[in-house]
Parts: C-alpha cells; structure tokens; sequence
C-alpha cells in the first residue's frame, strides 16, 4: 500500500493546501461563533482546527528535511501511515468544517444576531444613532452618517457635538426635510442617548398645503361673516322701511278718521288723540339715530327709566356717538326683552388709553354664556371697524361695556 511519504512533491503539496485551506475555514468558523455569541461553535472549531494544523505541520516539517535525521518522530511515523488514511481523516474534517460553516450561516439568517441587526437597520430610510454621555458612538447606519456629513461636513464621531450643531430639529438636507428626535435610555443600567431622523419631506409639504389652505378658508369664513352680518342690517332696514310705510299708512288713516269724526262725540275724539299720541312717538323712535332724545323715547316706550351718571363725554362725536347710541339701543331692547329690566343706568370711565361706556341694568343675569348674535354681533362688528370693543360683565348686575382704544 502506498504511504504518505512515497507521493511525489506537488501530491504532498496539495495535501498542506488542503490542510491550509481547512485552517481558513476553522478559523472564519471560530470567529463567526465568537460574533454571534455561539461559544459551542467557536470551541468546535478550535477543536477541528488543531488537527488540521498538525497536519500541516507534519507536511511542511517533512517537506522542509525530507528523510534527514532532522525529521520528528511523530511526523516519520505518520508520513509512514497509508495515503488512504490520510485521505479519510482530511475528508471527514473538511465535512465536519464544511457543516459547522453551513450552521454559521443558516443561524446568521434564522436568527436574530447583531450582525443581523446591523444590516436592518442599514437598510432602513431613517437616520438611528446611540451613543454614551460622553459622546461615544455605539452605533449609527449609513443614514445618519450621510446626514451627518452633510449637515456638518465631518464624520460622526462624537453624538454629544453632532446633537449640538443640529440648530433645529427640522431641517432641510437638500432635496429632503428631515426632523430629528433625541431622547435618553436606559440600557442595562447604562444611561445612553438615542437619536433618529425621519424624512418627513411629503409630510411638510402637505403641512404647507394644509396652512395655506386654512388661511383661506380663514379668509373665507371672515367674508361669509361680514357678509352674515350685512344681510341681517339689510334685513333690519327693511324691517324699519317696512314699519315707516305702516305707519305713514296708519297717520293718512288716522287723518280720514279725524275728518271725519264728529266733533260732538268726547269719548270719539279721545281714542283718535290716543292713535295720534301713539304714531307720534313711533315716528319719534323712527326718526334720526344720532339724536339723544331717540334713546329717551325708546326707553320710555319700553317702560325702562334711564340714569345718565354724567353728560355724554366730548370724545363722543360723529361716528363714536353713532357707535354709542347703537350700543344704548341694543342695551335697552335686550335689556328688555331678555331681563325685563325696568332701570338702565349709563356711566362714562376716562382712562388714559381708553374710554369706557357702561350700560348696567337691574334685570334678571343670563343663566348660562352670554352670545353674540343678532344685534349684538351688529355691534361687535362695527365696534371691530372703529377699534373698539364690546364685552359683558355679569356680578350682581349684567352690564354691557362699550370701550373705545
């Protein structure tokens, strides 16, 4: 049978690049087990590689002094043994290194390992970072280190600095808008700092849309408000247009029945005076707003005692005494129709930067939030184009404040 040393030169050298070639392979095996904390596999791949180096050592140690009387012992007695045995062992631990390899990679892609971990999140398109309170980075993907290049023209080495020249959390990397979030963790007792950066680019833009579209919808609601409000002082004028024609149809009415009255009848005459005491004082109440008997005539018709606290104030002129007046008619008809007041008291307050008109009235105080609507709204909104305000005061008696700024 033909033993190991009886092959030629270039036989034995393919055997120690067999035996190479397995040490390799042991070795990759041993370093992978030790990556993903598979210690069983690294201690198995030690235990296949110290064979596989003896051998190699045998082959070289044999190549190097041939049959001399430098040769070991041990690699005499084992370059004496059959090829054949040499053959089995080296196929029995390419196979078990082959296996062992195959296990590394089926566990790499069965099982969730670090190395696994580390690829994921590479290919995730948010920016993920974790580092010490030192500033250590722990670890970042291919993301975060593109923004930060980027954003800061250096590498990231140090989170603590790269947090620190982030000016704001959103920001614009060229074509993308990007927001940061930086929180701290607890670790296995570790305080760390994580941070992750999201492309939020479509996000924005719809923001953007949604601001601008809320503007004008904003534009929009003023107009349809102001344009609410002008219909009800349309409405209004009609109504006052439509009472003046009733009553202009009333007086012609009331001059035929006094034409025609008789003049013996007392009693006769009395209701017609009555009719023309009444018309007179409607056509008062009808006639020109800016007159201060106007909000006498209405409050006497509506059995409301006025107290003026003080006569009307120089500031009020022109278009303020028009606002004025308004607001006293406003404060008297719901003043009574709503607390079925029967006193109203007007005082004036002159500050420095305003001036205040107080209408207070002893009624019954609204049960729940006093609303702006119908009048009132009339009033706000034409206080709104002279810059002044309206508001409600509710204590021991509701008043309505008129401040001119």
């Amino acid at each position: 049978m033909i033993t190991f040393d009886m092959l030629s030169a270039f036989i034995r050298s393919l055997f120690a690049l067999w035996t190479l070639f397995l040490c390799v392979i042991n070795i990759g095996n041993g370093v992978l087990g030790t990556a993903r904390k598979r210690y069983a596999y690294t201690a198995f791949s030690l235990l296949l590689f110290a064979p596989v180096y003896f051998m190699w050592q045998v082959i070289f140690d044999y190549s190097l002094f041939g049959e001399g009387q430098k040769v070991a012992d041990i690699t005499s007695t084992l370059c004496n043994l059959p090829v054949l045995y040499w053959y089995a062992a080296l196929v029995i631990l390419t196979v078990l290194a082959l296996l062992l390899l195959i296990f590394n990679i089926r566990y790499d892609r069965t099982y969730i390992t670090p190395g696994t971990i580390k690829v994921y999140l590479d290919k995730m398109p948010c920016g993920i970072c974790c580092w010490r309170k030192n500033g250590r980075v722990l670890f970042s993907n291919i993301c975060m280190n593109r923004l930060c290049a980027e954003i800061t023209g250096a590498s990231l080495l140090n989170g603590n600095q790269f947090r620190d020249a982030l000016e704001d959390r959103i920001i614009t990397v060229g074509d993308s808008v990007w927001r940061f979030a930086c929180k701290e963790i607890t670790v296995g007792g570790e305080q760390l700092y994580e941070m992750i950066a999201s492309d939020i680019t479509d996000e924005y833009a719809k923001t953007a849309v949604l601001k601008k579209d809320r503007a004008e919808l904003s534009r929009l609601n003023q107009e349809l408000k102001e344009y609410y409000l002008s219909i009800d002082e349309s409405v209004k004028r009609r109504e006052i247009l439509q009472a003046k024609i009733n009553i202009h149809d009333e007086m012609n009415r009331l001059m035929l029945s006094t034409v025609a009255a008789d003049t013996g009848d007392a009693k006769a005459l009395d209701n017609i005076f009555s009719l023309w005491e009444k018309n007179a004082l409607l056509l008062c109440m009808e006639a020109d707003a800016r007159r201060t008997d106007y909000v006498e005539s209405l409050a006497n018709a509506l059995n409301i005692t006025l107290i003026w606290h003080s006569a009307l104030p120089k500031e009020l002129d022109g278009k303020k005494k028009e606002l004025f007046l308004f607001a006293a008619q406003e404060a008297i008809i719901n003043a009574a129709k709503h607390a079925h007041a029967k006193t109203m008291e007007i005082s004036f307050e002159n500050t420095e930067k305003a001036l205040i008109c107080r209408f207070t009235n002893d009624g019954m105080l609204p049960t729940g939030e006093v609303r702006f609507e119908g009048g009132l709204a009339n009033l706000a909104h034409l206080a709104k184009k002279q810059n002044a305000s309206v508001c409600t005061e509710v204590s021991e008696r509701f008043t309505l404040i008129l401040k001119f700024n």
